[in-house]
């Protein structure tokens, strides 16, 4: 009789992986820059986190700022640096519904 398992090593190898690439970024406090702008950077502790992640991971903590304040983040500009692996993101928080093109007219 053959016993079948289930491929939980794999998944927890898997698991473990993904863990491991969702810390292995540090971030800097958001700070105020000029007039509304902030800036928060990312920066890569592992060489396994690549700069697109670091990218994503620094977006996610600017509208999660923004966020606790029930505004969305307005992305401005992004610095990517290779030693050390980092990137700086700079970004205002907008109130939600609001437009370009409202802010144009």
């Amino acid at each position: 009789m053959r016993t079948l398992h289930p491929p939980s090593r794999y998944l927890l190898a898997a698991c473990i992986g993904a863990g491991a690439l969702a810390g292995c970024a540090s971030f800097s406090e958001v700070k105020p820059e000029e007039r509304d702008m902030f800036m928060v950077t990312a920066t890569g502790v592992s060489y396994t986190m690549s700069i697109p992640a670091l990218t994503a991971a620094a977006k996610e903590k600017a509208e999660a700022f923004c966020g606790r304040q029930q505004m969305n983040a307005d992305l401005r500009q992004l610095v990517r640096g290779w030693r050390p692996m980092q990137v700086d993101l700079y970004f205002r928080c907008q109130p939600k519904g609001l437009s370009l093109q409202a802010l144009l007219d």
